[in-house]
């Protein structure tokens, strides 16, 4: 299994193959050749710090002028460049043929089962902000509707990582499960993150009044649901078609993705795409709020919820990029910093939703669920007015017609 895993992670180029030795055979264990004959020793033509030996008999292979093609299963087939490999008819000990190749070590400085408790934290205080916009009524607008959405998508996809983190799988099919489920949930989150940012972009020209209906809602919901169950069933088909094209691994020998390569290719170019989407989304939202004079409840009620979604943008957007980022370097402290904020996102996002949202305080705080902390909540609500007041009390003017 490591082997096949060591494999995967060497670049997918060719160029001309050539032998470990001029002279003898490839050590057992190590990257250097052994004459039997003079019992001297030299380097092979690797200059890579790791290598691992993998005897070819176990595999279909084919050795060609620029590369070496490895297929190791019907569904899996590697190919080496020159600079990853080279091959040996055989070792001190054995006559069969070998191929040293290129191994990527990654030193872990915390173990994953860490990374999953931690998610486990954020899933918590995702599903408490769940349950606080599903309780309310009055949060069960458009927007709090896709919050919702949002939030238990988000919270799904960690929780699936989370168990793929902490428990060793035995099944391999129950495996690929939940890598297609995380990568489903996943996306879904970055597609109703979008799906927010244009309901935003929409307000710009609409009435201010507060939308309860479902209709609006469907249609948001058939997009950021929609597409990710499409991405999600092409993943599949691509994943175990047979064949020699890029395949992205859940469920072949690993849960996850093969490497970082492979999770660039299907998942992270979708969250790039999304997240540049939601910045020009933002940035066309910004000048027009600021370029622009109309009604001033319609501005106040607007902007409130212009910067709210910016907030979360920032808190899930930035957690991802750093996630997206660190899979290009080597393993240092500071990604280990930076993944500790991905992975505590669902409290930041509790925080900018529920605490720093004074309409979902007001309302709990209505409700006589806050009694214990009456006083701070009282301080709290009387510092400024609540911006979204005015959104129930007035029609706001068009954007496009001052």
């Amino acid at each position: 299994m490591k082997l096949i895993f060591l494999l995967l992670t060497i670049g997918l180029t060719g160029s001309e193959a050539s032998n470990c030795c001029k002279h003898g055979v490839v050590e057992d264990a190590g990257n250097f050749c052994v004459d039997v004959l003079t019992n001297q020793t030299s380097p092979t033509n690797l200059t890579c710090p790791h290598v691992d030996t993998l005897s070819l008999i176990l595999f279909n292979y084919t050795v060609s002028e620029d590369s070496l093609i490895l297929t190791l299963n019907e569904d899996l087939v590697v190919e080496l460049e020159r600079d990853n490999f080279c091959v040996s008819n055989g070792t001190r000990f054995s006559d069969d043929p070998v191929a040293v190749i290129c191994s990527e070590v990654e030193e872990k400085i915390l173990e994953e089962s860490v990374y999953g408790y931690c998610m486990i934290v954020s899933v918590v205080f995702l599903v408490i902000t769940v349950i606080v916009y599903s309780i309310l009524p009055k949060l069960r607008d458009l927007l709090g509707k896709s919050i919702i959405n949002f939030c238990a998508s988000l919270a799904i996809g960690l929780s699936t990582l989370a168990i793929m983190n902490i428990m060793e799988y035995s099944d391999l099919k129950w495996c690929a499960v939940r890598g297609f489920l995380a990568y489903f949930f996943i996306l879904a989150t970055f597609f109703w993150s979008n799906s927010i940012s244009i309901q935003i972009l929409r307000s710009l020209d609409r009435p201010t009044s507060i939308d309860y209906s479902w209709k609006s809602f469907l249609w948001y919901a058939l997009y950021a649901w929609g597409c990710p169950t499409i991405l999600t069933v092409i993943l599949a088909i691509v994943n175990f078609t047979p064949g020699r094209h890029r395949k992205p691994g859940i469920g072949l020998n690993t849960c996850w993705f093969f490497d970082h390569k492979q999770q660039w290719y299907y998942m992270y170019s979708v969250m790039t795409i999304l997240i540049v989407s939601n910045m020009v989304i933002f940035m066309y939202i910004s000048l027009s709020l600021w370029r622009h004079t109309f009604a001033s409840t319609h501005i106040k009620a607007l902007k409130y919820k212009f910067w709210m979604t910016v907030r979360m943008f920032i808190v899930m957007g930035l957690a991802w990029i750093f996630e997206m980022i660190s899979s290009l370097s080597k393993p240092h402290i500071i990604w280990v910093i930076l993944d500790f904020f991905n992975l505590l996102q669902g409290l930041l996002l509790f925080l900018v939703l529920v605490v720093f949202r004074k309409r979902v305080i007001k309302e709990l705080y209505n409700k006589g669920w806050l009694e214990c902390v009456a006083g701070c909540v009282e301080r709290h609500l009387a510092v400024g007015d609540d911006e979204e007041d005015v959104v129930e009390h007035t029609i706001g003017v068009a954007l496009e017609e001052k």
